[in-house]
């Protein structure tokens, strides 16, 4: 493999070729992503996150002597699709289409401008076996014909919330600024598809309870798994290094900032404080990281308006916060 300074010499060749040509706007900046989707990618950062959230994982999930109920989970994959059928205990099998890792997420996630990860409560298989997390596609799946629709379709799967509403978030965060915000109505399913899909948007869901878990996820069975790993989610959380957290679990019954997410971040050395009446927004002003208090990503009356709203009002006060944090 070459080394980092042959592969910038070889950028630089590449580029000056470009400048000397007669190339179009269009030409050039196509031909500029070609350059760093061909070169650019294979330039490690000195840190390897991946590697490092597997040997979490591993040990993790050894300490558990857990296997086909443990999701593992991180840095969402980038790689193509794949359809799969999921075989349940019960003899039932299902329809998905998946994506595979590609050996990109390590090098897009170090570059992220902004790097958000979603803090859920635990994967729901109703008791079944597991599967990872980071192959969500998002993609809608016909009962009547599972490959009804392809990948390439970019059908949304709006039948599901949990997928519809991480999307939708994930969309609405990263297209508001101090300046615009992002209106629900706006939202046009198959652009956050796409948006969702592209390298330049990565992000990771973390599971906070790495069992598999039934159709809901109590209070009390959350914050055990908590507070028995929290070693495990330190290590996972504080390797992703995220700029913006989506803690999903806000309930008034929770002490503290009424999510076991948030009281987490808290207790591993974060000092979120809250911006704003409503309790929506928490900022750690020492670390320049925002934690978002979010409802369960399937809660029926998940508020998107208000999350987005809280956060464009937090932006007019913090404009730079959306500048790239890898500075």
């Amino acid at each position: 493999m070459k080394s980092t300074k042959e592969q910038l010499l070889q950028i630089q060749e590449k580029l000056n070729d470009l400048i000397d040509s007669d190339a179009t706007q269009e030409e050039a900046i196509q031909a500029m992503n070609e350059i760093i989707n061909s070169i650019g990618y294979n330039i490690q950062p000195a840190k390897d996150f991946v590697a490092e959230n597997e040997r979490i994982l591993n040990e993790w999930r050894n300490h558990l002597n857990q296997y086909e109920k443990f999701a593992p989970d991180g840095i969402m994959y980038k790689g193509e699709f794949r359809g799969e059928y999921k075989y349940y205990e019960t003899g039932e099998q299902r329809f998905r289409w998946i994506r595979l890792p590609n050996g990109k997420e390590n090098i897009l996630w170090a570059n992220a401008p902004l790097r958000i990860l979603f803090l859920t409560k635990d994967q729901n298989t109703s008791g079944d076996t597991s599967w990872d997390v980071r192959s969500e596609s998002f993609r809608y799946v016909a009962s009547y014909n599972p490959e009804a629709y392809k990948p390439e379709d970019k059908w949304l799967a709006t039948n599901v919330p949990f997928f519809r509403n991480l999307v939708y978030s994930l969309y609405g965060i990263m297209n508001t600024t101090s300046a615009k915000i992002m209106n629900y109505h706006d939202i046009i399913d198959k652009k956050a598809i796409e948006f969702i899909d592209s390298d330049e948007h990565i992000f990771a869901r973390i599971n906070c309870k790495k069992e598999v878990g039934e159709d809901k996820c109590h209070d009390h069975i959350l914050k055990e798994a908590i507070d028995r790993d929290i070693n495990y989610l330190e290590q996972q959380i504080n390797n992703l290094d995220a700029d913006i957290f989506i803690c999903c679990g806000y309930s008034q019954a929770i002490p503290e900032t009424g999510n076991r997410m948030l009281n987490l971040l808290n207790s591993i050395g974060y000092h979120f404080k809250p911006q704003d009446e409503e309790k929506w927004i928490f900022y750690d002003l020492d670390k320049n990281k925002v934690a978002i208090n979010s409802y369960h990503l399937s809660y029926l009356r998940f508020d998107y308006v208000g999350m987005i709203s809280a956060y464009h009002e937090f932006l007019k006060k913090h404009p730079a916060f959306t500048e790239s944090h890898r500075k």
